[in-house]
């Protein structure tokens, strides 16, 4: 396989991400449902500490989901540089109680050698969106990491 990063993460499909070298992503705990070049799919368990004081899921939590998302996806290409954030524009429209589980799906829309532009939509347990987010990336020029972890 030409995409070595994309065959290294479809090896955690159906699994717990936990060998991200994201720490913020391992504190989400999320399961890779699917892997595709430039589309992501994951389940994230709303915890208790991921709450507001209304014990829903808190809007900056929405945007960690979002942020790690948009991220992974564009990971998934195998660029060889690594690219960072630089916004992140969301909508919200709801959210999910503690207990649930939420989906997020992101999608590259567009790479260029410069910008990326991703987008991620979440999903309660309706299939209702809560959440939409465009997010730009900006090429850092710098050698992008690789997983060395397979799931057991």
């Amino acid at each position: 396989m030409k995409n070595q990063i994309l065959y290294q993460l479809k090896q955690y499909e159906g699994h717990y991400f936990t060998h991200t070298k994201s720490n913020a992503g391992k504190w989400l705990q999320y399961k890779l449902l699917k892997v595709e070049e430039g589309c992501i799919e994951a389940a994230i368990l709303v915890r208790e500490d991921m709450t507001n004081p209304n014990q829903m899921l808190h809007g900056g939590m929405i945007a960690m989901i979002m942020d790690e998302l948009c991220g992974l996806a564009f990971y998934s290409t195998g660029n060889p540089s690594y690219f960072t954030t630089v916004n992140l524009s969301i909508d919200y429209l709801y959210s999910a109680p503690v207990g649930s589980t939420v989906i997020a799906k992101s999608n590259v829309m567009r790479s260029g050698k410069k910008i990326a532009n991703v987008e991620c939509y979440i999903y309660d347990e309706e299939k209702r969106v809560i959440a939409h987010a465009k997010s730009n990336l900006v090429n850092t020029e710098k050698k992008v990491f690789e997983l060395s972890v397979h799931p057991s």
